[in-house]
């Protein structure tokens, strides 16, 4: 799933990019056909300006005329000393001048010839003001006069070339690009790709996790079952540390599913918190007293150290749940004879609640691995508990805007603080 997604990635990254630089080509390419056009017809309309033929309706102003004849019917002709070379680089040309029937009256050509059946069909197909032969490769540009018509022709074969050349060069552009954009996509997929990948592989770490957690329970059930159905003659009360064993399995699944159920929610986003005013140092004070018959049992003291009327604004049944959790697990992984510190002390603007025991330190996988869900530092799995319990304690701290983060060392033992904003 996760290469399909990659490759997926990847196309479509590439994909839209190719569009992208394809679009800027084309632009690029018809704009040079285009400017091209543009440059042949404008030269060649100075052609006919500069080969001394004006027409007589909006030409040049006589005063700034030297002299002047009337033999082009309807055009001017300038005699004194105009160049008839073709600006703008145009080398290659004819110019022609016709009357109304298409007969030619005035013909000059520049490095170019062509015979007279040619010459007439390409001007009967010059009907517009400007356009292409395409038969002939040419391009041509007209200026009507009175009872006649001039126009000159040009070679436009160069600017197919340079179309084609443009375009060649373009098209290597456009692999070259690709295949860049193809090392870059790869590169970026892979980082796209692997919080993705790190969610897949939790996701199926989880799903057997709790396969693996509640395959035990139901074992334990379906034996006690398959006993006391063995015992057909027997009385309930006879039955009765099967069916404790079974009510106390069942009641593990409820509460490894509710675990599940609330961790889910807060994926989802559809746990919907009510807050308030809590008193949290009421809330603290109250689990660490419910803690000291379990903590003298495992031969462990409590030592409180707690503010007195610390609010927050948060939840109480998850305020008080996190204290649970943190407490419940330092009497855990404590060392007999040990002390257990909870502190909660507000500092200015926050509130800090920390839990610290002496037990084995934790090695840095573990602190980086210990808020994952079922995840445990004690492998073995001795200890009771489904790995949950830390995960919940980190989704409630969050989902009140605070921060929970672990210390482990030696010397000073394992500490969880979670931090909010003070009221």
């Amino acid at each position: 799933m996760i290469n399909k997604l990659r490759r997926r990635i990847i196309l479509i990254n590439m994909a839209l990019i190719g569009v992208v630089i394809l679009g800027i080509f084309t632009t690029v390419n018809i704009n040079l056909y285009s400017n091209s056009v543009h440059t042949l017809e404008h030269g060649l309309s100075q052609l006919l300006d500069k080969a001394g033929r004006y027409p007589i309706d909006g030409g040049i102003p006589p005063e700034d005329l030297e002299d002047f004849n009337n033999e082009g019917k309807g055009f001017r002709f300038k005699k004194s000393g105009m160049k008839e070379e073709a600006p703008m680089q145009i080398t290659s040309y004819i110019t022609v001048t016709v009357d109304s029937s298409g007969n030619v009256l005035d013909k000059q050509e520049s490095n170019v010839t062509m015979d007279s059946d040619d010459l007439a069909e390409c001007i009967a197909l010059a009907t517009g003001k400007d356009g292409q032969i395409s038969e002939y490769s040419l391009m041509y540009v007209t200026r009507e006069g009175i009872g006649e018509k001039q126009i000159a022709f040009a070679d436009n074969s160069s600017i197919y070339s340079s179309l084609r050349n443009s375009l060649l060069i373009s098209f290597v552009l456009f692999l070259a690009s690709m295949g860049v954009i193809f090392v870059i996509s790869l590169f970026l997929s892979n980082l796209a790709v692997k919080p993705v990948k790190k969610a897949w592989e939790q996701q199926k770490q989880f799903v057997a996790d709790a396969s693996h957690e509640l395959k035990t329970p139901l074992t334990v059930i379906l034996a006690n079952n398959n006993i006391m159905m063995s015992h057909t003659e027997s009385r309930v009360k006879d039955e009765r540390q099967w069916l404790e064993s079974t009510q106390e399995e069942a009641n593990h699944m409820k509460q490894l599913i509710d675990e599940m159920l609330f961790l889910a929610k807060s994926d989802a986003g559809t746990e919907k918190i009510q807050l308030s005013e809590v008193n949290f140092s009421e809330q603290v004070e109250g689990c660490t007293l419910n803690f000291e018959p379990v903590a003298f049992e495992k031969e462990v003291l409590i030592d409180a150290n707690i503010d007195e009327n610390v609010i927050l604004h948060g939840n109480s049944t998850q305020l008080n749940q996190l204290v649970h959790i943190l407490v419940d697990n330092a009497v855990k992984y404590a060392d007999n004879g040990t002390v257990i510190t909870v502190k909660l002390k507000k500092q200015g603007d926050y509130v800090h609640f920390s839990v610290n025991n002496h037990g084995n330190e934790m090695s840095p996988e573990d602190m980086e691995h210990i808020f994952d869900r079922f995840y445990r530092a004690e492998k073995s799995r001795t200890t009771k508990g489904y790995g949950l319990g830390l995960s919940i304690a980190q989704r409630i701290v969050q989902s009140m805007n605070g921060k929970l983060h672990v210390e482990s060392n030696k010397e000073n033992g394992t500490t969880f603080t979670a931090e909010f904003k003070a009221l």
